[in-house]
């Protein structure tokens, strides 16, 4: 049985990396696994595109409508809402981590991709916080 597996946003936008990024290349292989994102992941990911790459709003939008229609996604729910504070008061994480890590955890994924969090880090003896870029 494969690991259900859960993107933050950074790792869906090395997506938009050069072509020959080893970045680019973990992520697409990622990617073609089918992962969980959540609305978060999408409008955090439609901001940068906006925002810091300074994406036209068109561009942007086909980006995040090609993550949407590439991954599984998880709702945002009063208990992935409380859930994130549980997990933002026992981790001391930050609170849209927190929230991310609620989400990854309702979609019962026991991978979580990140290049922000603590990787190795474990939640709740159940998801695993790993950026796919170390060593790369």
């Amino acid at each position: 049985m494969r690991d259900k597996i859960f993107i933050d946003s950074n790792i869906a936008l090395y997506l938009l990396d050069l072509p020959d990024s080893p970045k680019k290349q973990i992520a697409s292989s990622i990617i073609f696994e089918l992962p969980f994102i959540s609305p978060q992941v999408v409008f955090e990911c439609f901001n940068v595109c906006l925002r810091k790459l300074r994406l036209d709003r068109e561009k942007s939008f086909r980006f995040v409508n090609e993550l949407v229609s590439s991954t599984f996604m998880q709702s945002e729910t009063e208990h992935v809402v409380s859930l994130a504070l549980y997990l933002f008061d026992r981790y001391m994480l930050q609170p849209f981590d927190a929230k991310i890590i609620a989400s990854a955890l309702e979609a019962d994924c026991t991978i979580l991709y990140s290049e922000d969090m603590q990787n190795g880090l474990v939640i709740e003896n159940k998801l695993t916080i790993i950026n796919p870029f170390l060593g790369s």
